[in-house]
């Protein structure tokens, strides 16, 4: 199309191809539903997946929280039983229970006290009556605590099951931590 500007009137003229042919430039109806539809369907693919990503995403997020929170408090249970001296037995609850406290001394032999217990739904760590904190994230709860007793002539140790339960994610995982370990200062020649 031509487009003359004269006196402030814009005149418009019909290229000599649109005259002999009768095309005319633009888009019908019908190809533009069609280029909507196109777009419709590859914009939902591609927001379906960005969705699967992201809850992927959070999952592991959540199973790898959980695995660390379960590592992290059972290794810290683990070393304090190994460096301890004995096992308490009238502070404990063990053989099923849920409370565990142990007789150590620090590096300057000087006596320490740790106590481990689940109260409601976080395992406490207690360090000569005061209280360390609980051992596990934000997001993961302990629903269920057992320390048992082993007992030798020449050895004392403790078989731990601790069963973890993350709350974030939507199929609230839950894992379950098995250790036993002997008390080094506990052994006897």
């Amino acid at each position: 199309m031509n487009f003359i500007l004269k006196n402030k009137k814009i005149f418009i003229f019909k290229s000599n191809l649109t005259k002999k042919f009768g095309l005319v430039r633009g888009f019908s109806l019908l190809e533009i539903i069609v280029y909507l539809a196109i777009f419709t369907a590859i914009s939902i693919v591609v927001i379906n997946s960005f969705i699967i990503v992201l809850s992927s995403f959070r999952e592991i997020s959540s199973n790898q929280d959980l695995l660390n929170s379960g590592s992290f408090s059972m290794e810290r249970i683990s070393r304090e039983i190994r460096h301890a001296k004995n096992i308490d037995l009238i502070n404990s609850q063990i053989n099923g229970g849920e409370i565990l406290q142990l007789n150590s001394t620090d590096d300057y032999e000087n006596p320490e006290i740790f106590k481990f217990i689940k109260e409601g739904n976080d395992l406490n760590l207690y360090a000569n009556g005061s209280l360390v904190g609980n051992l596990l994230t934000q997001n993961v709860i302990i629903t269920s605590l057992t320390f048992d007793r082993i007992s030798t002539i020449k050895s004392e140790g403790v078989k731990i099951k601790m069963t973890l339960k993350d709350v974030k994610s939507k199929t609230e995982k839950i894992e379950s931590f098995y250790d036993t370990v002997s008390l080094r200062g506990s052994l006897k020649n």
